[in-house]
């Protein structure tokens, strides 16, 4: 199994590519920490998981309680290998600026970036013993623009660039930290950004693929950057979008 004996932290694991990435983890040997603020989806990660996994309730835009989550792993495992940010929301009501207040900015960035830099400073001194490794989730959107998501796509940017400084940072060190930018992949986040199917239809049909991405098809490369077949990548950005930031 390619992550025997290796705890791993992912956020925002109640569903979707979070979800994904537990359950293939947890198969290839990882004990898994399942952070979230949705219990009920927690308990249904967990079910997938079995004696696998361990479930630290975790609000991410809270420091303490990101505290709270990398003391508990270290009470119960004793020691942490790998963190997956997964954690995101998106707001499709974005485009016209001057009708967002400063609290929709906020809501946005702390959870989709700041989220990341807090469960960072918080796992750094333990991944430096173990020479773990970090995994950022943003979107294809850091990288293209989209009109209608300012805020959206300015924080998953920021999560690019933070993921490519810090491997920069600790490449000296042996902790290997990159990301991947998922496109439109078929999750709860995904219908939610359309009022309707018939909308979501015709996004897909301009994707060069023509059609959304799996959790399972994000989670396939989140266990290539988790395993030792990545060993010497580190700081590289990988779409999971269907050739979606092609065009």
């Amino acid at each position: 199994m390619k992550l025997e004996n290796k705890v791993a932290i992912i956020t925002g694991s109640s569903s979707g590519i979070g979800q994904a990435i537990a359950v293939r983890f947890a198969k290839e040997g990882a004990q898994v920490v399942v952070a979230d603020i949705d219990e009920g989806g927690a308990k249904n990660t967990l079910s997938q998981i079995a004696a696998s996994g361990f479930f630290v309730r975790t609000d991410v835009r809270n420091e303490q309680e990101i505290k709270n989550l990398v003391d508990k792993t270290l009470e119960k495992f004793g020691k942490l290998d790998l963190i997956v940010n997964s954690v995101g929301i998106y707001s499709p009501l974005e485009a016209d600026i001057a009708s967002l207040s400063a609290k929709d900015f906020s809501n946005v960035m702390e959870t989709n970036f700041a989220s990341i830099f807090l469960l960072t400073k918080f796992a750094i001194p333990n991944l430096l013993k173990s020479r773990g490794g970090i995994i950022n989730i943003a979107s294809s959107l850091g990288l293209i623009p989209e009109a209608e998501s300012p805020i959206y796509c300015s924080s998953k940017a920021a999560i690019i660039m933070f993921t490519k400084t810090t491997a920069l940072n600790y490449a000296k060190n042996g902790i290997r930290i990159n990301c991947i930018c998922p496109g439109p992949i078929d999750t709860p986040l995904l219908h939610r950004a359309f009022a309707e199917e018939k909308e979501l239809a015709e996004y897909l049909k301009r994707n060069p693929m023509g059609r959304a991405g799996t959790s399972d098809e994000v989670a396939n490369v989140a266990l290539f950057l988790a395993s030792q077949e990545s060993s010497y990548v580190t700081g590289s950005v990988y779409t999971v979008d269907g050739g979606e930031s092609l065009t």
